[in-house]
């Protein structure tokens, strides 16, 4: 997985810049692990499961992470409910031809990846 850490300045906060596909991942790691003790967690859930074995899912915010020993996968849910009306409006004579989905941005990624990455973001943060 190929990414870059940059300086945001309409933000003014570091960000994590990769191709869409890993969009999610960097999305997630930027804007929900900004301290020491949330990027710890997840470096030792991805430990644990080398170990273990089992799955591990939470949700921060609206993304939804599946730390297993295949990966890393983080989904965006993204809230369709304020527009989903508007949208079925613009289709008014077909009421079913468009349902708005929350399914969002879905982004996996491998454990040493995620590793790497978790740790050049907790070099640069502390």
């Amino acid at each position: 997985m190929d990414y870059e850490i940059a300086f945001d300045e309409t933000e003014q906060a570091y960000r994590i810049v990769t191709e869409y596909e890993f969009s999610a991942i960097a999305d997630w790691v930027s804007e929900e692990l900004k301290d020491r003790e949330e990027i710890q967690k997840v470096l030792q859930s991805i430990h644990l499961i080398d170990i273990e074995s089992d799955a591990q899912v939470t949700k921060q915010g609206p993304y939804i992470v599946n730390i297993s020993a295949e990966g890393v996968a983080v989904n965006r849910q993204v809230d369709m409910s304020d527009v989903s009306d508007e949208i079925n409006a613009m289709f008014d004579t077909q009421s079913e031809f468009y349902q708005a989905s929350d399914d969002g941005v879905k982004s996996e990624c491998g454990l040493e990846d995620m590793i790497g990455l978790l740790e050049n973001w907790h070099n640069l943060l502390y």
